[in-house]
């Protein structure tokens, strides 16, 4: 005997099935692309043109978030408030001056850290801006210790002189076009992409405290490497880095680091230069266990990294996120992500 199904019951289903695949199809998934990247700054006879292809590959994925290797702001303040001398250096280094310029533009704005971000938020929620928002954007951004999105936004005011209406010293603004020109990723990669993809800020997202607790509860760390060089001195030897020297040499000499970038991001890269630099601190065996701290602050640091990625995508859910940073971190980042079932990562190669 058959069984009939009423119209309405198989109506009913369609609306189910069809409705589960629009959900299906809305609920995207968060992409994070994790480019490592060699330290620019330091790669000799840098010039922004080698990057021309790598900036053309990266432009076609469309990213809606940009993050780089930087401390947030807020990290900044707490190191600040803690008055430990074991972080001094770590600030002096990685933020400081952003600090001090920060205060200054507070007290000339006559608002508080906390204002400045509201401010800052409000602005960039805009689709579109006048040079006169624009301005205020760039004021709030580095009242909010970030000049890497102040940076970003001088870059896309049409009208400079427009600078000259601000209530903050003008020298501000000659360090941002400085800092338009400085060869490095942030600058001359990440800042320049976020201003050819219209965004308005830039995340931060790493944290530079590893290195002061070594020392802090290590103070013979350098003393402990130094009698152990034994166990180091071949690392610069092997093939991984002999390759990514060849090519970075090569990439230097064509003006295109594209494919240079392409191996420090390969699974081959990713695993020998784990090996290579960060397990050999797991059988080194110092008696004073520093270099087992070093491997763990390190992943510690990952870690926090990765937290910050983490709050990043809380804002910005099933968006294109664009992480640049050290080509040392990418394993490790990647292998905490993967673990985030809303989270793909999305591969270079």
């Amino acid at each position: 005997m058959k069984t009939r199904i009423p119209q309405l019951a198989i109506f009913t289903l369609l609306i189910f099935f069809s409705g589960n695949l629009f959900a299906q199809s809305e609920n995207k998934k968060t992409e994070i692309q994790i480019l490592g990247t060699p330290h620019l700054s330091q790669l000799k006879s840098f010039n922004p043109e080698m990057l021309d292809a790598l900036m053309n590959i990266l432009a076609r994925k469309s990213f809606d978030v940009v993050c780089v290797e930087a401390m947030p702001a807020e990290l900044l303040y707490d190191i600040r408030s803690r008055k430990d001398s074991a972080f001094s250096e770590v600030l002096s280094s990685f933020g400081g001056s952003r600090l001090i310029i920060a205060d200054s533009v507070q007290s000339k704005l006559g608002i508080n850290f906390l204002e400045a971000k509201k401010k800052f938020s409000m602005l960039t929620s805009k689709e579109n801006l006048s040079d006169r928002e624009r301005l205020s954007l760039i004021e709030y951004a580095l009242a909010s210790a970030d000049p890497v999105s102040a940076t970003l936004n001088y870059i896309q005011l049409q009208e400079k002189s427009i600078s000259e209406q601000s209530l903050i010293p003008q020298e501000y603004f000659d360090k941002l076009q400085k800092n338009q020109k400085q060869t490095n990723e942030i600058y001359s990669l990440a800042v320049q992409l976020a201003a050819k993809q219209n965004l308005k800020k830039i995340e931060l997202i790493d944290d530079f405290q590893d290195e002061a607790l070594l020392f802090k509860f290590f103070p013979d760390f350098i003393q402990d490497y130094t009698e152990n060089q034994e166990a180091f001195k071949d690392i610069g030897k092997l093939p991984v880095f002999v390759k990514g020297d060849k090519l970075k040499k090569q990439s230097v000499e064509t003006k295109d680091l594209l494919e240079y970038y392409r191996f420090i991001n390969s699974e081959e890269y990713m695993t020998q230069d784990f090996e290579a630099q960060w397990e050999i601190w797991l059988n080194t065996n110092f008696e004073s266990g520093s270099d087992k701290a070093r491997y763990y602050l390190w992943e510690m640091r990952n870690l926090q990294i990765a937290s910050n990625i983490l709050r990043v995508s809380a804002t910005n859910p099933g968006k294109n996120v664009l992480v640049i940073i050290g080509s040392s971190h990418k394993s490790f980042i990647e292998k905490y992500l993967r673990q985030v079932s809303d989270i793909h990562i999305m591969s270079f190669n």
